[in-house]
């Protein structure tokens, strides 16, 4: 199975937008989202979906109490 085949036309459409073409273009996309303090909810969700290992580092940095 492709990996697009596991996205929804909503998703694959998110991919478009963000010039996402490759699985390679994913990973990239979801490490960077990984370091941003808000990371684009959408991407995060992409990336899981795809078993591609997301730790938001910055995000949880921030919200630590």
């Amino acid at each position: 199975m492709k990996w697009q085949q596991k996205l929804t036309r909503k998703e694959l459409q998110h991919l478009r937008e963000t010039d996402c073409k490759t699985l390679e273009d994913v990973r990239r996309n979801v490490a960077y989202q990984s370091q941003m303090r808000f990371p684009c909810w959408e991407c995060v969700e992409i990336g899981r979906k795809l078993r591609i290992s997301v730790e938001l580092t910055a995000f949880h940095a921030q919200h630590k109490p």
